[in-house]
């Protein structure tokens, strides 16, 4: 019984002297997914810029080409032949151009214009037709009426320095013949215009 006593008292001594094992803990390291993986762009990355797409016609536009209507107030006449002038004359004949969705006449237009009437005054016999362009933003339907009404107002303002209304014609193209086929600002400020064809006598 002794023995038993003191075998049992040196086993929980030794027990109580072992050291306890560590539980060791592996760190979990997350899977790359898709969203981790995305780069991002550094900043001060250029980005794309965004295609120019034709709008649809507001109620507003739809006013307007019901009001103005796309046909050709004074639209030129059959059987005549009308050129894009040439040498001296194309230096008098120049476009004129227009801001944004805007069909007044600006000062350097005016002064275009003023020089155009004197050519036309100094040349009776000659016919012009105003050509009305757009740039590609805005529906076909409002810009051919906006060309219209941009040709409109360069033939009332060649009226107004006594060219005979006789010999002026409109037509408007809307955006169907840009001068610059561009999608950006430059591009666009080249092709809201009007544009001046003559016709002389044979």
């Amino acid at each position: 019984m002794k023995y038993l006593m003191a075998f049992a008292v040196i086993a929980v001594f030794l027990a109580g002297c072992c050291p306890a094992r560590k539980k060791v803990v592996t760190p979990v390291v997350p899977e790359e997914t898709s969203e981790t993986s995305i780069a991002t762009p550094a900043a001060g990355t250029p980005q794309a810029p965004e295609a120019v797409t034709p709008t649809t016609a507001t109620p507003e536009e739809k006013q307007v080409a019901l009001a103005g209507g796309t046909t050709p107030q004074a639209a030129p006449p059959e059987g005549k032949e009308f050129v894009e002038p040439k040498g001296a004359e194309a230096l008098v004949l120049k476009p004129i151009y227009f801001d944004f969705d805007r069909y007044n006449l600006l000062p350097d237009a005016r002064k275009t214009l003023k020089e155009i009437a004197q050519y036309l005054l100094d040349n009776p016999k000659v016919l012009a037709v105003i050509e009305g362009h757009c740039d590609e933003r805005g529906t076909d339907e409002y810009n051919l009426v906006l060309g219209e009404q941009r040709a409109l107002s360069a033939r009332t303002f060649l009226i107004g320095m006594g060219v005979s209304p006789k010999r002026l014609f409109t037509v408007s193209y809307g955006k169907a013949k840009p001068a610059d086929m561009g999608h950006n600002e430059e591009a666009w400020a080249k092709n809201r215009r009007c544009e001046f064809k003559i016709s002389k006598p044979q």
